[in-house]
């Protein structure tokens, strides 16, 4: 059973397991309505696994593009769940491995829309609901597995009740009550609570809404009162939103309609690769981005393209040290790109010079010693046969900074508007 992986791509002969092998029943609740055999085939072999791996009888079910079905495995392996993870097929190999490696029961579907029933948010969803509507029970034969000598609590004990969990991520708010008491607080400590701008992209919606809404009831009176300033509608923490091509949540924050032309019905393919960007932008609003969005926590949004998330990911790497994911390389971009604008755009300036014509919604309030705050929330080791591969890159349109680091730092200062390879004197890092 190590290694159980099931792919849409490969048939049930092909598997690396025999799911007959577990020894388990699987008995249908003859009030349920049948449904598609095949379909059913696929997700049985897939629930099978996760039971015979439970120590606890506890199966912690997940939609995610990787990052957040890696910490669900590595928790739950301390705790004895099994854990099956539906991901679409457009990520990342290594974070397939890292998967598999952790234990997780893999179940890789086509990537799709949300109103398809096969996105994997819905997979997992249904996967869940089999696995609690269906009655589970252990079945062993007496010659192999004397049921009266498996230990209380092991998975093996006979009779013991199934139950799957599906965490729902994208919908579940303790997703951002999760960052508002941890993540928030945290940034606000180590940046004594002087951050005149927050910005990030969206995956769930979690983290930028969470950390959002702290940052604005605790980071703007205090760098207020700091800077002397009593005007209440002076702006002192701002909260843009980051978004990659193909995403609607730009326009949302923007006009406030959930739409990005990718999505165009002409436009889609049977695939849909909007952006080589993995785990953020949505077509769709969450209910933990709507609670960023209602409350009007996020007051800006600015589109980073590909190209410029790959450009600033190798210039990280050369100038910093950091080798960073796709994600972290669009946040970066962002937040230097939000700094850039605001030498022209009065409503986020920070140059002295330009006190006088926008004050109230200054974001360093006509001081130069501003903080601007990004997440750099995945590694590259996670992106080696994507955003790191050159093939992949230069196959899918874009250009290879290491191909002519001429051009590399022309495109940098075109798009971001500032030279990233003059020396920052250390005190302005």
């Amino acid at each position: 059973l190590q290694g159980g992986c099931y792919d849409h791509n490969q048939r049930d002969d092909e598997q690396n397991f025999d799911a007959a092998s577990t020894d388990i029943d699987i008995i249908k609740d003859t009030n349920k309505n049948d449904k598609d055999q095949s379909d059913n085939n696929t997700i049985s072999s897939t629930i099978k696994i996760a039971i015979a791996r439970s120590k606890t009888g506890g199966i912690v079910v997940e939609g995610t593009s990787g990052s957040t079905g890696i910490s669900l495995s590595t928790l739950s392996a301390q705790r004895g769940h099994s854990v099956i993870i539906v991901m679409p097929d457009d990520q990342a190999q290594e974070k397939q491995t890292i998967l598999k490696c952790l234990g997780a029961v893999l179940h890789v579907v086509p990537t799709a829309a949300i109103s398809n029933p096969n996105h994997y948010v819905n997979v997992a969803r249904k996967i869940a609901e089999e696995i609690n509507s269906y009655s589970y029970s252990y079945s062993y034969s007496s010659t192999t597995v004397n049921a009266n000598v498996i230990q209380v609590g092991k998975c093996g004990r006979k009779g013991k009740v199934i139950k799957a969990a599906f965490m729902n991520q994208f919908e579940n708010e303790a997703n951002y009550a999760a960052h508002y008491s941890t993540t928030g607080p945290e940034i606000f400590e180590q940046s004594g609570g002087e951050i005149d701008a927050f910005c990030m992209s969206s995956g769930t919606g979690g983290t930028i809404s969470g950390v959002g809404q702290y940052l604005k009831d605790h980071c703007s009176n205090r760098r207020r009162r700091r800077r002397g300033n009593n005007n209440n509608n002076h702006q002192n923490c701002k909260i843009v939103l980051i978004d990659p091509p193909g995403s609607a949540l730009y326009n949302k924050i923007k006009y406030n309609i959930a739409y990005a032309t990718e999505q165009k019905e002409r436009a889609l393919l049977r695939h849909r690769y909007d952006t080589i960007a993995e785990g953020i932008g949505l077509d769709r609003i969450t209910k933990n981005f709507a609670l960023g969005v209602e409350s009007g926590v996020i007051d800006d949004a600015i589109r980073i393209q590909d190209q410029d998330a790959v450009d600033v990911a190798h210039w990280l790497l050369r100038e910093e040290g950091l080798f960073v994911g796709s994600s972290s390389a669009m946040n970066v971009a962002g937040a230097i790109r939000l700094v850039v604008d605001s030498k022209s755009d009065s409503d986020l300036n920070f140059d002295s010079d330009s006190v006088s014509k926008s004050e109230s919604n200054s974001l360093g309030g006509g001081n130069d010693d501003y903080c601007v705050v990004t997440v750099i929330c995945d590694g590259g080791q996670r992106h080696l046969t994507r955003f790191w591969n050159r093939d992949f890159i230069v196959n899918w349109g874009l250009l290879w900074p290491g191909d002519d680091e001429r051009a590399w730092m022309d495109r940098l200062l075109e798009s971001l508007g500032v030279d990233l390879f003059v020396q920052i004197p250390s005190s302005k890092k």
